[in-house]
C-alpha cells in the first residue's frame, strides 16, 4: 500500500513540476495587454509608460505584471483584471482604492497612506507606510489587522 502511495505522489509531482517548465514569461508592450488591463493603467497612471510589461502564461492561466519606474507593480488575471498593486514602500494612487477603504484608513490612521492593495475572493488586503496589513471585506468593511 505504500509503494502505491509512494509511485502515485511521485507522478503527481512530476506532473506539477512538468506543468511548472511550461511557464512562459514573455516581455510584451502596453497595447498587447488586455483591453481591461489598459483602461486601468490609463485611468490610474495616464500616459506614463511602464518600465516592462511582462505576460506569465501557464498551461492553466496567464498573468501580467507591469512596472513602472518608481518600481510600482500592477498584477493582472488573463482578463486583465487587477489583483494586486504594490508600490513597494511607497503611496499607490488613491483612485485605485474604494472610497470606504480609503475612509477607514484616513479615519483610524492618519498619518500612514497605502503602499499595497490586493483583492482575492474573500476581501481587499491592503499595507500601510508603518507596516501593518489591513483585511476588508469585498464591500470594504474592515474585517481585521494582520502584522
Amino acid at each position: 500500500m505504500k509503494t502505491k502511495l509512494n509511485v502515485t505522489a511521485s507522478l503527481f509531482a512530476g506532473l506539477i513540476f512538468g506543468f511548472s517548465a511550461n511557464a512562459q514569461k514573455t516581455v510584451i508592450k502596453k497595447e498587447a495587454l488586455p483591453a481591461n488591463a489598459q483602461t486601468f493603467l490609463k485611468a490610474h497612471f495616464g500616459s506614463k509608460k511602464p518600465s516592462y510589461i511582462i505576460e506569465d502564461k501557464e498551461i492553466l492561466s496567464t498573468e501580467y505584471k507591469v512596472q513602472y519606474d518608481n518600481k510600482m507593480e500592477i498584477e493582472f488575471d488573463k482578463k486583465g483584471n487587477w489583483k494586486e498593486v504594490d508600490g513597494n514602500n511607497s503611496k499607490i494612487p488613491s483612485s485605485i482604492i474604494p472610497k470606504k477603504i480609503a475612509s477607514y484608513v484616513k479615519d483610524n490612521f492618519r498619518k500612514e497612506k497605502i503602499t499595497k492593495i490586493e483583492i482575492g475572493t474573500f476581501g481587499y488586503e491592503t499595507k500601510l507606510t508603518n507596516g501593518l496589513e489591513l483585511k476588508f471585506n469585498l464591500k470594504g468593511d474592515f474585517t481585521k489587522i494582520d502584522k
